[in-house]
């Protein structure tokens, strides 16, 4: 079970770092684009960039749901003091 919680603890870094590299990439160059009066460019970020961001940001989001649920430790019983 330790294993799995792992794999999903490196999904959700990996793809978060995948979200947000994508997302300052695809910012900057809409900015760009816009800077430059390129509508083409602007066209093909929205095509090539916006898919694999939406899919990296399914990932994460499931993952960091999955890592919400923490496994039950077993909680002592507090006990009570005895008398002198």
């Amino acid at each position: 079970m330790h294993t799995i919680r792992r794999a999903v603890e490196v999904l959700f870094v990996l793809t978060l770092a995948a979200l947000l590299a994508g997302g300052v990439l695809f910012v900057a160059g809409q900015a760009i684009a816009l800077a430059a009066g390129r509508g083409d460019w602007l066209t093909l970020l929205n095509e090539s960039i916006k898919a694999p961001m939406c899919i990296a940001a399914s990932l994460c989001a499931i993952a960091g749901f999955l890592l919400s649920y923490k496994r039950r430790q077993n909680q002592e019983q507090p006990q009570e003091a005895g008398a002198r």
